[in-house]
């Protein structure tokens, strides 16, 4: 019984909290989210109220767009582009297709970040917008690859220049 409580009670702590999201644009352009904005006063800094994805920290799903599903299709469809470098694979984990791609990126020393659709609303809402059907769905840069296998992956990732 004392178990349960216990549980219980850390389950009540473990509710999400209220942050304030800022975006800001640094000197180079390049546009970034966090919970404040750098020090310095080059970098221009608005806030955004909102769902917010922690889970990544990239994606910011604002107020307007939760009321009507056009906004929040165009919303996602305006942030879920990975900048130069990056890699994102959209993922379930009963997936086995998605355990390989993600061990053939481990494998080859690729990094990349994992959107679980499965686990996070803002995730499957993102891929969803994308017209995502099956996963994995795998985005770097503007190349996409949707499912696996080690010829197509390989030359995705080259084609991405990683």
């Amino acid at each position: 019984m004392r178990l349960i409580l216990g549980l219980l009670l850390l389950a009540t702590f473990a509710l999400p909290a209220g942050a304030e999201v800022v975006k800001w644009t640094d000197t180079q352009g390049r546009v970034h989210y966090g919970d404040r904005p750098p020090a310095d006063n080059a970098a221009r800094a608005t806030a955004i109220r909102g769902t917010v994805s922690v889970g990544d920290g990239i994606t910011a799903l604002p107020d307007a767009a939760k009321s009507s599903s056009s906004a929040s299709d165009e919303f996602a469809k305006a942030v879920m582009v990975p900048r130069k470098g990056e890699v994102w694979i959209y993922t379930t984990p009963s997936c086995g297709y998605c355990r390989a791609a993600k061990d053939y990126m481990r494998l080859k020393g690729v990094a990349y970040l994992e959107k679980d659709i499965s686990a996070n609303a803002v995730n499957k809402a993102e891929f969803r917008a994308m017209g995502g059907r099956g996963v994995p769905v795998t985005l770097a840069g503007s190349q996409r690859l949707n499912g696996y296998s080690e010829e197509a992956f390989s030359a995705f990732l080259k084609s991405a220049g990683l």
